[in-house]
Parts: C-alpha cells; structure tokens; sequence
C-alpha cells in the first residue's frame, strides 16, 4: 500500500496564509490583552490632569480678580491724591510753618 500525499503549491500558500493569520489573532489578542490596563492608567492620569487644570483655572480667575480689585483701588487712590494735591499741599505749608515757628520759640526761649 502506497499513500502519498500530495499537497500543492496553491494549498501550501492557503496553509501559510492561515496558519499567519492564527498567530497574527494571537498577538492582536495579547496586544489588546496589554493595552486595557494602559487605557484605564491613562483615563485615570487624564481625570486628574483636568481636576488639575479645573484647579488652575479657578486659581487664576481669583488672581485677575484680585489684580482687578487692586488696579481698581490703585486708581481710585490715585484719583483722590490728585483732587486732594492742593489740600496736602496746604498741610504741608501748615506743617513746616508750624516748625518753623517751633525752631524760632527754641531759639528765642534758649
């Protein structure tokens, strides 16, 4: 009894090609496999990149409040010092009138 089998280039091509798409399926597998803990990693990192930023955000909106407030507070205070230049003027002249009047008593009164 002589069997042979005979196998033909077209079929040994359709073995290759299948027995290539086995292996290429298990390293997809093994690939996803890998890649679900990374994703659920990175959704985690990015949840809190955006807490970070939320955080930021709501830190520089209080600090251009802030610097709002003070520019504010600057202007106004700037705006009374130039209304009010001639008062403080005349306090001053007051004030070193007031000395020298002080200085001529201690002198004369020495």
């Amino acid at each position: 009894m002589d069997t042979a089998i005979s196998i033909t280039l077209s079929e040994l091509g359709w073995m290759l090609i299948g027995t290539a798409l086995i292996i290429m399926i298990i390293y997809i597998i093994i690939l996803i496999k890998n890649l679900i803990p990374t994703v659920k990693k990175m959704n985690s990192v990015l949840e809190d990149i955006e807490s970070i930023t939320d955080m930021a955000s709501h830190s520089t909106k209080n600090v251009q409040s802030a610097l709002n407030n003070l520019t504010e507070s600057a202007s106004v205070f700037s705006d009374s010092i130039k209304n009010n230049q001639n008062i403080i003027a005349a306090l001053t002249s007051v004030i070193n009138a007031i000395t020298s009047l002080r200085n001529i008593f201690n002198k004369i009164f020495k």
